[in-house]
């Protein structure tokens, strides 16, 4: 997918997230939505272009937060 397309479709998600803000987003602001919308897409997306780097960040944010999640249900459990 070129950087055009990309273009195109964060500025769709742009006006999903917010119709009726300023507009103002940050590129990793757009990326995440997309990632968390889904994540085989912007890792297709990022092939072969700077945004791979997102997708490295994003699993590993991911990863810590699940890890959280998961302790938090166990410490729940031993309770």
């Amino acid at each position: 997918m070129s950087l055009v397309n990309l273009n195109n479709r964060l500025r769709k998600l742009e006006r999903q997230l917010r119709p009726h803000g300023d507009g103002c987003f940050t590129l990793e602001e757009l990326c995440r939505a997309i990632w968390d919308r889904d994540k085989q897409s912007f890792i297709e997306l990022a092939e072969g272009n700077s945004y791979r780097l997102f997708v490295t960040r994003f699993e590993a944010e991911d990863a810590e937060r699940e890890a959280a999640e998961r302790k938090r249900r166990e410490a729940g459990l031993c309770r």
